[in-house]
């Protein structure tokens, strides 16, 4: 696929019946992969069965150089789930400057380095957030780069909470 063009898809926050996209997606993909999770259990990323549900998982229409899985694992509350994804960079791999409508994100580099912005080369243990509607771009570092990254369109906590506890 071609960079040219590339647009992210923003469409794991929308409903469909109900419910949110990027929820019926795992939700699917578990029960192809023929699992069950109860909320109770510790599941691993070496837990047998897992290759598949990775397949299932993979995410296309990337950019050039990146792959991505959205992991099955579904955080935070109904009204609004955390969705990580795992992705990965080769040497130079460009995002092209995009914003997300609905969703803001947390993106935590696991191993190797990114330029933000042509700005600050992120390295490993490094993070950033990024605000719903906020535009930006990165490079990954000359070794690639591993990345996780949290999905979630309430925004920050804090921030939201702050007018609440300014009017008690």
């Amino acid at each position: 696929m071609s960079n040219k063009g590339w647009k992210p898809d923003d469409s794991f926050h929308d409903l469909v019946d109900g419910e949110f996209k990027g929820v019926i997606r795992v939700r699917e993909a578990l029960e192809e992969a023929g699992f069950e999770f109860k909320g109770k259990d510790v599941v691993t990323s070496r837990d047998e069965g897992m290759q598949k549900l990775r397949d299932l998982l993979k995410r296309e229409h990337m950019p050039d150089g990146f792959q991505q899985w959205q992991l099955p694992i579904i955080l935070g509350s109904k009204d609004r789930p955390v969705m990580p994804f795992i992705t990965v960079g080769e040497p130079k791999a460009v995002v092209p400057k995009h914003v997300h409508r609905n969703d803001c994100l947390l993106r935590i580099v696991l191993s190797g380095s990114l330029v933000h912005d042509s700005r600050v080369e992120m390295t490993t243990g490094d993070w950033i957030y990024m605000p719903a509607g906020v535009p930006y771009t990165f490079t990954v570092g000359d070794y690639g780069c591993v990345m996780m990254h949290l999905y979630n369109g309430s925004g920050l906590y804090w921030h939201q909470d702050a007018h609440t506890r300014a009017s008690m």
